[in-house]
């Protein structure tokens, strides 16, 4: 295998957007690859689901150890331990004052850094060997020059670690990484200062101001060892750095679109905004492997066919899309279309797919056509380039190496066992995903899949790709993305970036498209691929191409770990919604509108005192003031300020990244909050919507004149326009700590006089179910349409008590609430405003209301909804009030099921 130079970029901003707090560095074991059963081809589907299971259970677990009681870096290890980038020293003890060694450092640096191991020809250090499982991390890091041997031909790799080694090390981190120094305010003179080496004395002075390291007693203790506790704490730092990194990368990409003639090749430089280096090694990807290849240097060569595709570019967790077209040689090409954002991330359709019966979801025996192209390397030498390009690997050396290995399927969240029995009826070929087959493989709802390939041995590798169809007509549409990642040995990590497509939602043709992803020096034995699925995604040929020696010249790779959020996602995308608060938005000016410090309180519990003890509302539900007008102006208008900047879904993506980082989570499993998005309701009454079309007349809602038919028609378009623009708003930003759970119908009540109204309503369910989400609604009490919410398509129901009134309504209405709720298996919305806080009428009435629902049962046996008007609930957090404040708190211990109060509220007097 070739040599491979690891340039002084490395490390570059590794650690710039964070200080770490404490002295120490990590520490373990090199890891060992996990047994795990080999999968012969054409197991038998039982046998290989066995397998599967087990796979899964090894990759899962991890140890509990028995030897850290109270230590201060329990969190740290048992955190590590999980993302099994450390390891005890066995019998379940992790011994976390022995000393940590010079080697396991060196592997815990590079895992959590992100530093892909190397391979190399020669051992230069006599106690580190070529079959040393050592020697990738320890070389890895010994050829960026943060390790350097104890001596020519010894590292000392057994050697336990001192502190001022220690130190010298996050020297040379800052050094090559470019990590800007912090000078100390005050120096910091340590007692034993003339026991520190020469060598050393910067550098203790640099990580003592980057407060990276401290002393204790005035000391530095430098020839003092390093703990495997210690260790640890540092490389939970260093890891929550990546991570931030990762998510707040800013970088551009010196072109907004391609096009070039086919036969040519162009290269694409990503740099960063601020003109530093680039924190991760980009990764390309593309749509249409026969119009063309992308090398992992961004160098995009154009294969002999014409046509348009989408190239992706990812840096740690941001994606920026790049479109393609490619002309036939010898004609011009097309004039520059209008300019997009050159950081934009990937966004995709999310058009409304057919509805289809899940028992019949896709044609049985039908013969798919033939893909359009492959994943070979196009091998068409570029001709007269914009820049020379290097050729891709030639096809003699390029191999696929998936088929025949262990493969090993599992879905986003807890498994469906009604969808995996729908599912069973398309199971591809008899080896899996992996079979180089023109059998497709079948997948149904349960949010994605994961597909894990366990390679025979770890080997450079070039791209992986896999191909889909979307068929609408069969029920059948194209995943939004799919993502890679790698790991040397089935344990840690690295995300490798993500591939999109051009196929809009509504193509109605069969269409097949390979994604793939091109990866740079990689050398790994376990791939995972992973991809959304709505409600059906057909899927085959999953390739892994690999090259017998790695051609990389372009430094050091570092890829960020799988990301947080995504993982938590991943794990709550069956959870039920518990707590909703509806958030109304878009009038009123500061009462409609939320900023971070109104979300916060709001989706965590704040205590008297400050402290963010728990979640509070696990979902909000952003709907519009009951006076939105039904025009496509002010639908439009509305959806703008629900996307503005610092305000409604962005303040509370950053409220919900503060309650992380609050909770201590942030880094770890970050909670995301749910969203519910409302669809405005068409008002029969409306003549003058807007026009769709700029080619059409405006839409009349009205029956009177265009007739039933017409009327329900137009409000079927426009719903289906509002919710296609908001579907592709959100998809856009890509809030980090925000989950999609589903849609709200915004009318209270099933309107009879409206123009085919159950019809419509069920139109949006189907709608919306397609895109694998829920659909809500609050009835009030008695409201007509109550009794059939199911058949309505709804997956929930709140049942608004409609007791918080200025009418006399009898504590009574909580009974037939209830009664209600039972009989027609609903849910229940509780209710307050800002006239609790002043009149005791109310107040009496709302606490009435919890005293009463909490006698029943309310408060545990049902999932719950608050209409609290607007922001009601943050004067009670914000006073000082005893009575007042107690409104917030009361209100959490209900919805916790801890509200103690047993006996109603009666007269004229608030407490």
């Amino acid at each position: 295998m070739s040599k491979k130079r690891f340039g002084s970029r490395m490390l570059a901003a590794l650690l710039a957007a964070t200080t770490l707090l404490v002295q120490s560095t990590p520490l373990t074991h090199a890891a060992t690859e996990p047994e795990k059963p080999a999968v012969e081809s054409g197991k038998p589907a039982e046998e290989t689901k066995k397998l599967e299971d087990q796979f899964k259970k090894q990759e899962e677990a991890h140890t509990e150890f028995t030897d850290l009681g109270n230590s201060y870096a329990s969190k740290a290890v048992n955190r590590l331990a999980a993302l099994h980038m450390i390891s005890g020293q066995g019998e379940n003890r992790f011994n976390p004052q022995n000393t940590i060694s010079r080697q396991d450092i060196a592997v815990l640096l590079t895992k959590v850094i992100g530093l892909q191991p190397t391979e190399i020809e020669d051992a230069a250090f006599e106690d580190v060997p070529l079959e040393s499982p050592y020697a990738p991390y320890v070389y890895g890091l010994t050829e960026v020059g943060v390790m350097n041997g104890r001596s020519e031909h010894s590292m000392g790799a057994l050697d336990p670690l001192t502190r001022q080694e220690l130190a010298v090390m996050l020297s040379r981190l800052m050094k090559e990484g470019s990590v800007t120094k912090v000078a100390g305010q005050t120096p910091v003179t340590y007692s034993d200062e003339e026991e520190i080496a020469d060598y050393a004395k910067t550098a203790v002075e640099e990580v003592t101001n980057q407060r990276w390291m401290q002393g204790a007693g005035g000391k530095f203790n430098p020839t003092g060892t390093v703990t495997r506790a210690e260790a640890a704490v540092i490389a939970e730092r260093v890891l929550d750095a990546r991570y931030q990194q990762a998510e707040q990368v800013k970088y551009k990409v010196d072109v907004e679109r391609l096009s070039l003639a086919a036969g040519t090749s162009q290269r694409l430089k990503v740099s960063s905004i601020s003109g530093d280096e680039l924190p991760f090694t980009p990764i390309f990807a593309f749509d249409r492997p026969e119009l063309g290849t992308i090398l992992a240097d961004g160098t995009f060569v154009a294969g002999s066919t014409a046509g348009k595709g989408n190239l992706t570019v990812t840096v740690g967790y941001q994606t920026t899309t790049i479109p393609v077209e490619i002309k036939d040689a010898g004609k011009p090409a097309g004039e520059k279309a209008e300019d997009t954002s050159k950081t934009a991330t990937v966004t995709s359709s999310t058009d409304s797919a057919t509805k289809v019966d899940e028992s019949k979801a896709a044609v049985e025996g039908e013969k798919p056509d033939a893909d359009k192209g492959t994943t070979e390397t196009d091998t068409t030498k570029p001709a007269d380039p914009k820049e020379e390009a290097k050729e891709p690997a030639k096809k003699e050396e390029l191999v696929n190496i998936a088929p025949g290995s262990y493969t090993s399927v599992t879905t986003f969240g807890a498994p469906d066992s009604y969808f995996q029995e729908l599912e069973k009826q398309y199971p591809g070929p008899v080896g899996g995903l992996v079979t180089p087959t023109e059998d497709w493989t079948g997948y149904h709802r349960q949010f994605g899949r994961k597909v894990t390939v366990e390679l025979d041995e770890a080997k450079p590798l070039e791209r992986v790709a896999l191909t889909f169809k979307q068929q609408k007509t069969s029920g059948i549409t194209m995943p939004e993305y799919m993502e890679v990642e790698v790991s040397r040995d089935g344990k840690v990590w690295s995300y490798a970036g993500r591939a999109v497509h051009d196929v809009s939602a509504k193509e109605d043709k069969l269409v097949t498209r390979t994604l793939s992803v091109t990866l740079p020096d990689v050398n790994t034995r376990y791939v995972r691929v992973s991809f959304p699925v709505k409600v059906f995604t057909f899927a085959r040929q999953l390739e892994v191409w690999a090259k017998s020696d790695s051609e990389w010249n372009n430094g050091a790779v570092l890829l960020p770990p799988p990301n947080p959020a995504k993982l938590e996602e991943a794990k709550q995308v069956g959870r039920r919604v518990e707590n909703m608060l509806l958030a109304y938005t878009g009038e009123h000016g500061e009462l409609g509108t939320w900023t971070k410090e109104d979300f916060l309180p709001m989706v965590g519990y704040r205590t008297v005192d400050g402290y963010m003890r728990d979640q509070m509302f696990d979902t909000i539900l952003f709907l519009p003031y009951q006076t939105i007008p039904a025009t496509k102006e002010s639908w439009t208008k509305y959806m703008n300020d629900l996307f503005g900047s610092n305000k409604q879904l962005d303040a509370l993506n950053q409220a919900m990244r503060e309650y992380n980082r609050l909770r201590g989570t942030l880094y770890s499993t970050p909670a995301q909050e749910n969203v519910v998005l409302a669809l405005p309701y068409p008002n029969a009454s409306q003549t003058n919507f807007g026009q769709l079309d700029e080619k059409k007349p405006s839409l009349s809602f009205n029956p009177a004149g265009i007739g039933e038919e017409q009327a329900y028609q137009n409000r079927k378009a426009a719903l289906e326009w509002y919710f296609q623009e908001l579907m592709k708003r959100w998809n856009k930003e890509g809030y980090a700590y925000l989950k999609l759970e589903g849609i709200y119908w915004f009318h209270e009540l099933v309107e009879d006089s409206a123009p085919k109204e159950r019809q419509l309503i069920r139109d949006m369910g189907s709608m919306v179910h397609d895109e694998a989400l829920r659909y809500y609604w609050i009835p009030y009490f008695g409201s007509p349409g109550v009794s059939e919410w199911k058949s309505l398509y709804f997956d929930k129901a709140f049942l608004q008590p409609s007791y918080y009134s200025d009418k006399p309504v009898g504590i009574d209405r909580i009974q037939g609430v209830l009664e209600v709720v039972n009989k027609y298996n609903m849910d229940i919305e509780i209710e307050g405003d800002w006239k609790m806080y002043n009149d005791p009428k109310f107040y009496q009435t709302y606490y009435n209301q919890l005293v009463a629902t909490h006698k029943l049962g309310m408060d545990k046996n049902n999932v719950h909804a608050y209409y609290f008007g607007s922001k009601t609930l943050l004067e009670s957090v914000k006073s000082t009030d005893p009575v007042k404040r107690a409104i917030y708190d009361d209100t959490y211990k209900w919805m916790r099921g801890r509200f103690d109060r047993t006996e109603f509220f009666e007269g004229s007097e608030m407490p």
